[in-house]
């Protein structure tokens, strides 16, 4: 291989995708790595790594490194390509034509061999190899040890001073024993210079992040934002509580995570973990400690031992001061730096006394040796500043305010990244773009998006305007991207996308519209493939999440989310604001939206009392949800819908109970009467044998009214028991108060239900104060009572 700079830098590009075979990729680096430091010719070669690399770590790692030999090692599929992860971590394949268009640029720089070594790879070798001078690919799957076995000699070969060629066959011979040395296919480029073939047609890979965040990994094409993040960075230095306060859009996480981590993680002094707090916030921050605390933990002992500890920490059995100084004991005293971005989802999925309590946890651990950095949109500033003792800690600790970005930044962020990659604008384009954005905040993400947008459409490594015209403008780009989205679909598939979109929004209520996390149950399981696409890299528009622990986007909203649950939430609240169709949508939903946030919150209390049912619904909200349940049934979940039903038969129960108390008091007052009566009946026989049939006459008539009660014929009952009481009237006794002794007692025990239309009658009763005439103003039924009672 040539070798005029004395020495060759060799980048290993691991990647194991989660949803991938877990392959022995840290056997295969720790051993080339280890070959070379002991080879004879170590000095002439310069290993780097990367790993769990996305499509784009591939032109960033190059372009950081300048290698002469790039090696991958991780999963290939044959026609479909090499595997990687995509910046929303879902599984992307990288084609031949991409690899080999990358590589054609990457060949001027220097890139003379590339080792493709995972299965199926010789599609992808056979492409690059038009470009670049040596490629190694598998005709066929190999084994993971074979594999290991072919890097490992490779390399020292290359380490003992031997060519390509010799360290290929050396290679080779050492897969025998696996019985696949013919795997390994070297496709040679004989041309002397690769440069020749460079077309100007080539597209460098996008350096714009679109409507995601810049991350850490992004940090080298983050511009514009230079001196809030020094600024950041002087104030965490000082202050335990830092918050980064600005509208939605205004590039706050992008701030943190490309800005202010890599500054500090360059110091060398800082441990440093991020979390979101979702709806179960001190699981993310427990989270956020475990891997702090015990780095080398399995994925299942992790979730485990996380929620383990959210467990302690909620129930103030172990406080976060004391978690922080166990990580600081470990790590040799460095200062530990905790990020909770999107700090706004502690007062959108949570309730007020779990907000409180978690910000009691985090104020209460703040100190010297432990910061934490929060980012907040603006619009829920308020509701930080409610509660006291977040509202006095903020007012020691000032927090960052963020605006608009200046022309100037805004020129940065447009320019920079494209001259790092040498393309250019087409004169006044630049200007044009900064007249489009304005002075919104807001505006950032949907910049970053036309300028995603636009990068696809150059012509001879240079932005256009008739490219920026194609796309819409800064305005939209995003609208524009979403309707083709949406107007490619089928008739079904659009029913389904308002479906999943609506259940995607929260409405809001004295803020603006807000994105929320939807679990796969909440936008339907027969949603699920379609919500697939939409977030796969032709659609972008919404983002999806495997309940990987301490991941932002997985868990979930006012209903309880579980971290095995699969999420999706939409890309960027830009998307919410500025697509037309979506707004419509929301708009004719508003009120079942609004509702079905309620419910969910009603729901969670009644699941956190451990299903107590004082916790369910009654009355109106409970008529309410069941006229939900009838007509929009398939937008809930099944939790949902338990949740009314339940409701709706515990209110049938408690009817039933009061039935049978109005029974039993009606029994006791008519069989009292005819007691009574059968007394009195008994007293006149002694004195006249006349009333014999009078007495018969009475008890048949309590019977009758016992046999109308039971039929639900309740009026009608009460007229009865009145005729059955009718002979204990005398001039002691006058009728007004057989009337008013029954009327009352019948009030007295409440009655309701059949009863309670003539409740009226029952508290207008009023007489003379010779207790034998009817009030004036008496109702109709009141009348008729008084008209049996006296007739």
């Amino acid at each position: 291989m040539n070798n005029k700079a004395g020495v060759q830098t060799i980048l290993l590009l691991a990647a194991n995708p989660r949803d991938t075979s877990k392959l022995q990729l840290d056997v295969e680096v720790r051993e080339i790595d280890e070959g070379l430091q002991r080879a004879n010719k170590r000095e002439q070669f310069k290993l780097k790594q990367k790993w769990a690399v996305r499509s784009r770590d591939f032109y960033r790692a190059i372009l950081d490194t300048q290698p002469q030999i790039v090696h991958f090692c991780g999963h290939g599929t044959a026609e479909d390509g090499i595997i990687l992860e995509n910046e929303m971590k879902q599984t992307v394949y990288v084609q031949a034509d991409a690899l080999a268009s990358m590589f054609k640029l990457f060949a001027k720089k220097g890139v003379e061999c590339v080792v493709l070594n995972a299965c199926y790879s010789e599609v992808q070798a056979e492409a690059i190899s038009q470009y670049v001078k040596y490629v190694i690919g598998m005709n066929k799957a190999v084994g993971d040890k074979a594999a290991v076995a072919f890097a490992v000699a490779f390399y020292d070969a290359l380490g003992a001073g031997e060519d390509v060629e010799f360290a290929y066959e050396l290679g080779c011979s050492q897969m025998i024993g696996f019985m696949e040395q013919q795997t390994p296919v070297l496709k040679k480029n004989q041309l002397t210079d690769v440069s020749t073939t460079f077309e100007t047609e080539v597209i460098p890979p996008n350096p714009y992040q679109g409507l995601s965040a810049f991350g850490e990994e992004d940090a080298a094409f983050f511009f514009g934002r230079e001196t809030f993040v020094n600024e950041l960075v002087q104030t965490t230095r000082k202050q335990p509580l830092v918050g980064v306060v600005g509208p939605s859009g205004s590039g706050k996480s992008s701030i943190v995570f490309a800005g202010l981590i890599p500054q500090l993680r360059s110091e060398g002094n800082w441990l440093i973990s991020s979390f979101r707090p979702g709806n179960q916030p001190f699981y993310q921050l427990a989270c956020a400690l475990v891997r702090l605390l015990e780095p080398e933990q399995s994925e299942t002992g992790l979730l485990r031992e996380a929620a383990g500890l959210a467990g302690d920490m909620q129930q103030g059995r172990i406080t976060l001061q004391q978690v922080a100084s166990r990580i600081k004991e470990r790590n040799g005293g460095k200062r530990l730096l905790l990020v909770a971005d999107q700090f706004e989802e502690l007062y959108t999925l949570c309730q007020k006394e779990e907000q409180e309590g978690f910000a009691d946890a985090m104020l209460a651990a703040i100190s010297p040796e432990m910061t934490l950095v929060f980012t907040l949109r603006a619009d829920f500033y308020g509701y930080v500043l409610s509660y006291r003792p977040f509202r006095d800690a903020l007012q020691q600790f000032t927090p960052q305010l963020l605006s608009s970005m200046k022309p100037k930044e805004l020129e940065a962020a447009i320019a920079l990244p494209a001259q790092k990659l040498e393309v250019q604008l087409e004169a006044q384009l630049t200007q044009r773009i900064l007249d489009d954005v304005g002075q919104e905040p807001g505006n950032l993400p949907l910049l970053e998006f036309a300028l995603t947008r636009l990068w696809e459409k150059q012509e001879n490594r240079v932005l256009t305007h008739k490219a920026y015209d194609e796309i819409g403008g800064v305005k939209k780009a995003i609208a524009n991207h979403a309707e083709q989205v949406y107007q490619q679909l089928s008739e079904t598939q659009q029913k389904q996308a308002q479906r999943i979109f609506v259940q995607l929004v929260r409405p809001g209520e004295g803020t603006e519209d807000t994105r929320r996390i939807a679990t796969r149950a909440e936008v339907g399981e027969d949603n699920w493939g379609l919500v697939s696409y939409l977030a796969g890299y032709q659609a972008r528009l919404v983002v999806t999440g495997g309940g990987k622990a301490g991941e932002a986007g997985e868990a979930g909203e006012a209903g309880e989310v579980s971290f095995a649950e699969d999420t999706v939430e939409v890309v960027h609240e830009a998307l919410i604001r500025e697509w037309g169709t979506l707004r419509e949508w929301m708009n004719a939903n508003r009120q079942f939206r609004t509702w079905q946030e309620r419910l969910k919150v009603g729901l969670r209390e009644w699941k956190n009392s451990n299903h107590d049912s004082g916790a369910l619904l009654r009355g109106v909200p409970l008529t309410v949800g069941e006229d939900w349940l009838h007509n929009r049934a398939e937008e809930m979940t099944q939790e949902e819908r338990d949740f009314i039903q339940v409701s709706g038969q515990q209110r049938d129960r408690e009817k039933q109970q009061e039935k049978r108390r109005r029974q039993q008091t009606i029994f006791g007052l008519t069989g009292g009467f005819v007691g009574a009566l059968m007394l009195a009946g008994f007293g006149f026989w002694q004195l006249q044998q006349a009333q014999k049939n009078q007495l018969g006459q009475i008890e048949a008539l309590a019977n009758y009214s016992n046999e109308l009660f039971n039929q639900g014929k309740n009026f009608d009952a009460l007229i009865e028991a009145l005729r059955s009481a009718k002979p204990l009237r005398s001039k002691d006794n006058p009728p007004v108060q057989v009337v008013a002794t029954l009327l009352n007692a019948v009030y007295n025990v409440k009655e309701r239900n059949r009863l309670q239309e003539h409740s009226n009658s029952v508290r207008s009763v009023a007489f003379s104060p010779d207790g034998k005439t009817l009030a004036s103003g008496s109702d109709d039924n009141t009348i008729k009572l008084w008209d049996v009672a006296t007739g």
